[in-house]
């Protein structure tokens, strides 16, 4: 019997235990037309036979295909006989492009496996991971040209507008002009002749060529993946985490208590942008790399209680004004300066005082690193490396996300959600196998699934 042939221990075993596969007839039965033409291939077939090629890395569907052909375990999952014919695998290709590539059914099948997930007790869902990656685009990197784009505005810039107003009305400055009719900024950059998508990367220690980022969030409890945003390579970490953080609510139900990134956003922005949501925020700091051979700003002590800077000589520095960039600026006095013994590592012989700037925000931000640096927040990024880290070598190391299997950023988004749905599966077959032997090691496959559904409910 086919049944026979098949490992008990084999991860298609844990994966068809653990997972409902049956939602997938429902989710793409109005793709199908019901009284014309041949019958169909059942879809929940096709996205297992595409979850079989993520689950172990085979990126050509041909390959699938003859893989399946000649594998007992992938007919067994596949619900598919000795004698039975194995799907073409021009039939996953075409459905892709007729059928489910407007309607995010890929995303579709990503949340309801998260679901599955958190029914199963494996979304904690208090303590959050977010960071990105970059993924090579299916691009030359010679092929290319230069193009002049427009500037997109910031989500927050609403927000700064008002801070930077009120800021100004408390100084007794007129706030400043806004002329709706001025020409919204623009910007250079290299576009892709193959993939005009991606974007190339300009980041230090990074690959040349084109490539895309995905930002990826990841629950602390078991490295559930609970959401995948993907953009260009030349976007900023910082720039999609309002639409970052607004999905992770969606389909969690629920804002997260903490939230861990690295020192790439180690930004004023970010830091308003989570304590708004009311979240609080774990960012890693960075070093100081000031390489002039003048005092850095980080040589100049900052009083909260005043709302002044002192510099190394103790001596205070006043806010005068604040710029359209959002930064407050504070001024030495250049009487005191003169007569300075260190004024010549302070600043140029050409200038008369020294100014620091500070971000409208940076109270926010020094908030959050106060608890980064506390020992419940130490905890809390430490495990940082456990989590995100893993999850985003266990995608390239042997589900093939290294490199992008087509061409666009729409192609890519579906295979960063197989992707995902795909390791949160692995990481619900682990726990079924898992709950099985700890608890019910005597009991039959069917009578311990009963039971661990049961528990999970």
């Amino acid at each position: 019997m086919l049944e026979e042939l098949v490992p008990k221990d084999h991860l298609v075993r844990g994966i068809a235990a653990a997972v409902d596969f049956s939602f997938i007839h429902d989710l793409c039965k109005d793709l199908y037309c019901l009284d014309n033409g041949r019958p169909a291939v059942e879809p929940e077939v096709l996205f297992k036979m595409l979850t079989i090629g993520y689950l172990f890395g085979i990126k050509s569907e041909t390959r699938l295909a003859e893989e399946i052909e000649c594998n007992v375990a992938y007919r067994w999952f596949l619900g598919l006989g000795m004698r039975d014919k194995v799907p073409n695998h021009a039939t996953i290709s075409i459905n892709r492009v007729r059928r489910f590539r407007d309607n995010n059914i890929a995303e579709k099948i990503f949340d309801e496996i998260l679901r599955q997930a958190k029914q199963a007790g494996l979304v904690g869902g208090a303590i959050e991971y977010t960071d990105s990656t970059h993924i090579k685009a299916k691009a030359n990197k010679h092929k290319k040209v230069l193009i002049h784009v427009e500037q997109t505005p910031k989500s927050y810039l609403a927000e700064l507008d008002e801070q930077i107003e009120r800021d100004r009305a408390v100084l007794g400055k007129k706030p400043f002009d806004k002329d709706d009719d001025q020409q919204p900024p623009m910007t250079e950059r290299m576009q892709s002749k193959t993939d005009p998508d991606s974007g190339q990367l300009n980041k230090e220690g990074k690959p040349d060529g084109f490539h895309y980022s995905e930002h990826r969030t990841v629950d602390s409890k078991c490295n559930i993946i609970v959401n995948s945003y993907v953009t260009a390579a030349n976007v900023h970490d910082t720039v999609p985490l309002p639409q970052i953080l607004e999905q992770v609510t969606r389909r969690l139900g629920t804002k997260p208590q903490y939230m861990g990134l690295d020192a790439g956003y180690h930004y004023a922005n970010c830091a308003w942008l989570l304590y708004k949501e009311g979240i609080q925020p774990v960012i890693g700091y960075r070093r100081h790399t000031y390489k002039t051979p003048y005092y850095g700003k980080w040589q100049f002590r900052y009083d909260f209680d005043q709302d002044v800077y002192f510099c190394p000589e103790k001596k205070p520095l006043y806010w005068k004004t604040t710029n359209r960039e959002g930064y407050r600026e504070y001024y030495s006095d250049p009487k005191v300066c003169r007569n300075c013994p260190r004024r010549s590592q302070c600043f140029s012989v050409k200038a008369t005082r020294r100014q620091v700037t500070r971000h409208v925000w940076q109270d926010w931000l020094d908030k959050a690193t106060a608890f980064t640096k506390s020992t419940a927040g130490r905890a809390i990024y430490n495990w940082r490396k456990e989590t995100i880290e893993p999850s985003f070598a266990e995608s390239k190391e042997n589900h093939t996300l290294r490199t992008a299997r087509m061409v666009g950023i729409a192609n890519l988004r579906e295979q960063c959600f197989l992707t995902c749905a795909t390791q949160n599966m692995k990481k619900m077959a682990k726990a079924f196998f898992t709950f099985l032997l700890s608890c019910y090691h005597g009991n039959s496959a069917r009578y311990s699934l009963l039971i661990y559904k049961t528990h999970a409910a």
